[in-house]
């Protein structure tokens, strides 16, 4: 069964619409990729958290997230290298946390079906879009806020957005990046005049670099080596805020009704988290340099910068951008309407 990757990470497709999948749909994929997540880069024995809320013991927590390299990124996962995350939790009563890595958001909310995740750090379109197809989960925070893409052409191909009329660009499907392209490309009414294809980012660059890709639509730290080599930047979602995407965290209705304060507890960590990376800042984009691959601390303080890890479960400016984007998928019909308040965890 293929699934796309949703992540920084196929087919040509001419049109620009994600099907939708009913929840039955997506529960069958979660039988059928269940077997992914052993890519998961930690001790994650897969199942799902059993203890009831009154366990005097404790109880673990399965945590699920996008990556590529093995790495929680983040404030939560600086704080998880050092060791105080883990710490916090078992303050409140978690006595372990089991870390699986995701190539995408499809897989993640497939674990979570499937009943291997407890709690999802994901991209907002992938979030909403399985949310509006039944995903049993509630949003605890909106932890990252900002996103930028950058949509970049190969040298010496088109050099501005309407160029790209007539062209292929590969962008991770179903992504906060394909949103940000999605929208851009019907402002400029050049919706029909695309194609676009899914691909992986080492593909995508690799394809754009000999100059059989027209443009890819990554995120803007993903793109340097590219740009180093001649490509050409076409259009940057932090001159359109409204298409910038988010990051948040999803709790299971199960890990919710098993443990009711769990999405307070994780909450108060990642604050605490966000804290902690404030004041240990060069350390914090030491990491974030190492576990996003920017290459150099600089471009991780450009790129990823603390100012975009809220302190606070939710933002004004983040849940703008959030229901902008439920809007929009709403009008490309890859998701269903629903209310954001409703879909908040008690409590957060």
């Amino acid at each position: 069964m293929f699934l796309p990757r949703m992540t920084g990470r196929g087919r040509l497709r001419r049109s620009l619409r994600i099907p939708a999948a009913p929840a039955a749909v997506l529960a069958i994929c979660a039988l059928a990729m269940a077997g992914c997540s052993s890519n998961a880069a930690s001790s994650s024995t897969g199942a799902t958290s059993t203890a009831s809320a009154d366990d005097a013991a404790g109880y673990s927590l399965n945590v699920g997230y996008i990556g590529e390299d093995g790495l929680l990124t983040g404030p939560e996962g600086f704080a998880y290298s050092t060791g105080v995350l883990q710490q916090w939790l078992k303050a409140d009563g978690i006595t372990s946390i089991h870390l699986a890595e995701f190539a995408n958001g499809p897989l993640l909310t497939a674990a979570i079906v499937g009943g291997s995740v407890d709690i999802g750090i994901v991209g907002d379109t992938p979030g909403l879009i399985a949310e509006s197809h039944g995903v049993p989960v509630k949003i605890i925070n909106q932890g990252e806020i900002g996103l930028a893409a950058w949509i970049v052409a190969k040298k010496g191909g088109p050099t501005s957005l309407a160029q790209l009329a007539g062209g292929t660009v590969g962008r991770p499907q179903g992504s906060y990046m394909d949103r940000y392209l999605q929208g851009l490309l019907a402002q400029d009414g050049l919706t029909s005049k695309v194609h676009l294809t899914a691909m992986l980012p080492p593909e995508a660059l690799a394809a754009v670099e000999s100059g059989s890709l027209d443009a890819i639509a990554l995120p803007a730290w993903e793109v340097a080596p590219a740009i180093a080599k001649g490509a050409v930047v076409l259009a940057k979602s932090e001159t359109t805020p409204d298409l910038q995407g988010t990051e948040v965290t999803l709790a299971t209705d199960k890990i919710l009704s098993a443990h009711p304060n769990v999405a307070q507890l994780w909450d108060s960590v990642r604050l605490k988290a966000v804290a902690y990376a404030n004041a240990n800042a060069n350390a914090f984009y030491a990491y974030e340099a190492k576990s996003e691959g920017t290459g150099s601390v600089a471009a991780a303080k450009e790129f990823l910068p603390l100012s975009d890890f809220p302190a606070a479960n939710y933002t004004t400016a983040g849940l703008t951008t959030l229901q902008g984007t439920l809007n929009f998928l709403v009008s490309e019909k890859e998701a269903t309407a629903f209310s954001l308040d409703g879909w908040k965890a008690a409590g957060t």
